[in-house]
């Protein structure tokens, strides 16, 4: 799987993390470990595309309020995707079906979760993920940036 956070062409343990995230979904720890190498910076990496209908998933095992981090990542992967861009950005054909489907799921999981949404944040990054699912990147990404103090990091 291509992209990281330090510009290092693979990586390989997205699988095995993702693996044992089905093994204990709740593990957020885990989960930003591996953030990074597929979304980082306004930048979506392939190796995201291939990730999102397991994090979709993975989503939808757990209560609406412990759910966000997974469809936050969904939401601002899918804002900064440039399949376009390049080999390391590319959406595989043989992975568009799975993410459609992905992404029509994820849509109701991310409404039901921002009904709890614990706070504005959370409630503005679910919004994000919202106007991405349906397809609107620029919408989400000026959503994102309304308090662009913060940063994604903290979510």
């Amino acid at each position: 799987m291509n992209g990281s956070p330090a510009g290092e062409p693979d990586a390989p343990f997205v699988a095995e993390v993702l693996a044992r995230l089905y093994e204990a979904p709740d593990d957020g720890e885990s989960f930003a470990d591996v953030w990074p190498y597929l979304c980082s910076e306004g930048t979506t990496y392939a190796a995201a595309y291939a990730a999102i209908p397991h994090i979709v998933r993975l989503a939808a095992t757990l209560p609406r309020e412990r759910r966000t981090q997974y469809l936050i990542f969904v939401g601002l992967a899918l804002t900064y995707s440039t399949p376009d861009a390049g080999e390391p950005y590319a959406l595989m054909p043989y992975l568009r079906a799975d993410l459609e489907r992905a992404k029509q799921e994820a849509l109701p999981l991310t409404l039901d979760a921002l009904e709890v949404a614990a706070d504005e944040r959370t409630a503005r990054y679910l919004l994000v993920a919202a106007a991405a699912l349906l397809g609107h990147a620029r919408l989400a990404e000026a959503i994102e940036w309304l308090d662009h103090d913060q940063t994604a990091e903290d979510v």
